[in-house]
């Protein structure tokens, strides 16, 4: 059974791992950079889950019992914060928004077509990309993201054939684009 001491220690690793995954994920969420770059780019679920390992360690690690005492407190008022902030940050911005399609390209290249649709605060955003290999090294090629205005969105997300893709809004409107064979959009979508 491992002491305090030593699970104080793996939640300040915990911590360590969790802010330089944080900062990492900022760094190279870009066009073209790693899709996991995007999908852990999450800086205020990172700041609370490595708060809450810190305080943890500090619980567990001092010997003084008003440190004890204080990191109890702070640990119990994160995690009742923590309960109540879960639905309003899911409202403000969705960090896990709904897939609406994952259409692999026909050539059987590891292009995939992806089209997730997150509530956020208000109107949908949409959010469109390609994404180039498998996980854990698979890049990512942003198409289009947008929040409408009014209500609007993909009604239909399709590959052509290997180098075109095809959107259909809720208008019923095509928008054909071209797409190199690395994933990246040849063309701009005009909603």
């Amino acid at each position: 059974m491992p002491t305090p001491r030593a699970v104080a220690r793996a939640l300040v690793v915990l911590a360590a791992v969790v802010a330089l995954a944080a900062l990492a994920a900022a760094r190279f969420h870009r066009a073209g950079g790693p899709a996991l770059a995007a999908e852990l780019d999450h800086p205020v679920l990172a700041a609370a889950l490595a708060a809450l390992a810190l305080t943890g360690a500090a619980l567990l690690s001092s010997r003084r019992p008003a440190v004890r005492k204080g990191a109890g407190l702070a640990l119990a008022g994160a995690v009742v914060a923590g309960v109540l902030a879960v639905p309003a940050y899911g409202v403000v911005t969705d960090p896990f928004p709904d897939l609406e399609w994952d259409v692999p390209a026909p050539d059987g290249s590891g292009r995939r077509l992806v089209v997730e649709r997150g509530l956020g605060f208000g109107d949908p955003a949409w959010s469109i990309h390609v994404d180039t290999g498998p996980l854990p090294t698979a890049r990512r090629w942003p198409v289009a993201s947008y929040t409408p205005a009014y209500p609007r969105g993909v009604l239909q997300a399709e590959w052509l054939d290997a180098s075109r893709i095809r959107l259909i809004d809720f208008d019923h409107a095509h928008h054909d684009l071209r797409i190199a064979p690395d994933g990246r959009p040849l063309d701009p979508l005009d909603w």
